[in-house]
């Protein structure tokens, strides 16, 4: 079913690649929140983690709350040589395919036979993934398809206020780690190998039109509009709700908590994590305000 389908795209750009995104046109909202306790300022700002130069500068307002907190959060620091490293290791060791298993033979027949008129098609070389398991195959593809659609990872959110960071010296936290984010595909179930690869092949013509109606919803501060688009994409079989609650929900609970020890410290911290942390009733907002502290929203 479609709502199926759309799950991989839409939640690696919003969970997980590196961000842009334009200036809010409604109301002048911005995609970002403030939080204050008695002692501490937490700044929020969610991502569409692939981007393009035309989505620079970003909001004033944002730039400047970001100069002004001595510590950036973010989901993870990819831009730490030993992150980076530990990354690489990690996917040869829980990324691959057992010896003598091949990518080949962990799909089914007429899904390998749509990758490969995708890979000549494309000028891929499936040489490349055979060894790969089939959901990390899926999520680096589909990395691949938004580069070429024109969306750059290192036109992020995350890695220009990373870069900013550094060169200004501050502080730098990480809200998780890699080997939790890796976990999250090394751990995706057997039964879902065939259902992300038919969501990537399925779904590459339309990259182009999700990201520019995720895109309009970042720019335009809609958070609900984006937890009703995010909601519309899951569909309603079971595995595919649980890889969407270990996505987003469960690890939503795990950075409001972190945040709200941040809000007990005296420090102002500008966190920036992937846009699809924020929406819904599970989202860091909702949770946030559970436990009691008064969000806002920012405005341009």
């Amino acid at each position: 079913m479609r709502t199926q389908r759309l799950n991989l795209l839409v939640l690696l750009v919003l969970v997980f690649l590196a961000s842009g995104c334009s200036n809010a046109v409604d109301e002048d909202l911005l995609f970002g929140w403030q939080v204050k306790s008695e002692t501490a300022t937490v700044t929020m700002v969610g991502s569409i983690h692939v981007g393009q130069p035309e989505f620079f500068p970003l909001a004033e307002p944002i730039e400047t709350t970001f100069a002004a907190a001595p510590v950036l959060a973010v989901e993870v620091d990819m831009t730490d040589p030993e992150v980076m490293q530990k990354s690489g290791v990690l996917m040869m060791q829980k990324g691959m395919l057992p010896q003598g298993t091949t990518l080949e033979d962990r799909l089914e027949p007429e899904v390998w036979k749509r990758l490969e008129e995708y890979a000549a098609a494309n000028e891929v070389n499936l040489a490349m993934y055979q060894m790969m398991k089939p959901g990390i195959a899926a999520m680096v593809l589909v990395l691949q398809e938004y580069q070429k659609q024109g969306f750059d990872p290192e036109l992020g959110i995350d890695k220009h206020f990373l870069d900013a960071a550094r060169e200004a010296g501050k502080e730098i936290r990480s809200l998780e780690t890699i080997e939790d984010q890796l976990d999250l595909f090394f751990s995706i179930d057997d039964q879902l190998d065939d259902i992300l690869m038919a969501e990537f092949l399925d779904q590459m013509e339309e990259v182009g039109p999700i990201i520019e109606q995720m895109v309009a919803l970042w720019s335009a501060g809609d958070v609900a509009g984006l937890d009703k688009f995010l909601q519309e994409q899951v569909g309603d079989d079971p595995a595919m709700v649980d890889l969407y609650r270990k996505l987003l929900d469960d690890r939503n609970v795990d950075m409001a908590d972190k945040i709200d020890e941040m809000l007990k410290s005296e420090t102002d911290i500008f966190v920036v994590v992937g846009a699809g942390h924020f929406a819904g009733k599970m989202g860091i907002v909702s949770l946030l305000e559970e436990k009691g502290y008064k969000v806002e929203q920012m405005h341009q």
